[in-house]
């Protein structure tokens, strides 16, 4: 069963060519759409053969949750360029329907827009490479959360807009807490340039994930959310050029459905989120605190990419890194820095990669401030590293 939810933007941009005053033709903007489309989707929520009585009876503590349905206005597209500078696109009328019941690959909306290629005298070129993007959403989401199976749905009747049970739940909306403005923004950094010229025609796809995404705290029954807490309601990650993505979602949790931060075996919460372009991984996100392994502060996402060849993102130094590979038996291994300029490390990990909803495997991690070069200087895909573990939990494959 496929039960993960994939969201693509692909961009095709045609050229606009305007004349200049001595009539010789220079590009001013390339005009385009973003195709978004649902890719990886669960068709129903419940993930064979879990039982579900023990998570109707929902306990006091702190819950992720797995919005069915969400409405996410995305706003504006930043391209980051290598020396910091950036072009933007808006997106107007971009407000998408993510659903986990429909379909893989579903068109949910086509949003267009226009990128300019110059400044409007023509003394500035944003033509050239791209190593990044900001990806801009409006912080109030509508969702729906349904009970049947999760044991909390949403509730417009409720004053905290959640309740616990099993009824079907309503839209209403979620407020993102812990900042201000009416949009939020996500930074996605690219293992290798993309450029866009008068002659060509980028891709961008944006994988957006909500398994698991939103948290809610349980007291004596009584079901809010917690706004404040610093999650990201919206997972996204984006595969420039015309790569076919897919993605792979593996956690502690025996189901996407509503989770106990901390189990009742009394295990912490651990996720793998891995996204993949042409078969490759290309980026791994997992949980900031890690027992064991990470203490909540720094990096907790990693590249396929060497940092050491990765273009610089901004002032700061900040790029991707993490030697992130699948080696030909199977495992992926990655490693986090201490932050994302990756001058020192703060843990390296290795665990099997799953390819069947319901298969569990082994990740293992060594906190540790230096890791081992790949073979190759690129990628752990050329081989696994060797770790002694400070950390081991079972992850079972609940989405892909």
């Amino acid at each position: 069963m496929r039960s993960r939810t994939i969201l693509f933007l692909s961009m095709t941009l045609a050229l606009l060519a305007g004349a200049t005053g001595c009539g010789k033709e220079q590009t001013k903007s390339v005009s385009g759409k973003a195709s978004i489309v649902l890719g990886a989707s669960s068709g129903v929520t419940q993930t064979p053969g879990i039982a579900r009585t023990n998570q109707l009876l929902t306990t006091d503590g702190t819950w992720r949750l797995s919005p069915n349905q969400a409405k996410i206005t995305f706003t504006q597209i930043d391209f980051v360029a290598s020396a910091g500078n950036s072009v933007s696109a808006s997106l107007s009328d971009c407000t998408v329907t993510y659903d986990r019941s429909k379909s893989s690959n579903t068109n949910l909306l086509d949003c267009p827009f226009t990128l300019q290629l110059t400044s409007e005298d023509g003394g500035v070129s944003y033509k050239g490479s791209y190593i990044g993007i900001y990806v801009y959403y409006k912080r109030t989401i509508p969702i729906l959360l349904d009970g049947t199976l999760s044991g909390i749905y949403s509730d417009a009747s409720s004053p905290t807009k959640l309740s616990t049970g099993s009824a079907e739940g309503q839209f209403i909306d979620y407020e993102v807490g812990g900042g201000s403005g009416e949009t939020l923004t996500a930074q996605i950094y690219f293992n290798a340039p993309f450029t866009i010229s008068d002659n060509e025609t980028p891709s961008i796809q944006i994988v957006t994930d909500m398994i698991h995404t939103i948290l809610a705290q349980v007291s004596d029954g009584e079901a809010s959310f917690q706004t404040n807490s610093g999650a990201t309601p919206v997972e996204l990650m984006a595969i420039p050029g015309f790569a076919s993505g897919h993605s792979e979602f593996y956690s502690t949790s025996p189901t996407i459905e509503s989770a106990l931060q901390e189990g009742t075996d009394g295990q912490s919460y651990v996720y793998v989120r891995a996204s993949y372009a042409d078969g490759k991984p290309v980026s791994i996100k997992t949980n900031g605190y890690i027992p064991g392994c990470l203490d909540g502060v720094g990096v907790s996402q990693a590249f396929a990419v060497n940092p050491a060849n990765a273009p610089v993102q901004d002032a700061a130094g900040n790029k991707a890194g993490g030697f992130l590979g699948l080696s030909s038996s199977g495992t992926l291994a990655w490693a986090f820095g201490s932050n994302f300029q990756w001058q020192d490390y703060a843990a390296l990990f290795v665990m099997p990669r799953l390819t069947t909803v319901g298969q569990t495997a082994q990740m293992q991690c060594q906190a540790t401030s230096s890791v081992p070069l790949p073979t190759d200087g690129a990628t752990y895909g050329s081989g696994s590293p060797s770790l002694s573990a400070t950390g081991s939990f079972q992850l079972k494959l609940l989405a892909i």
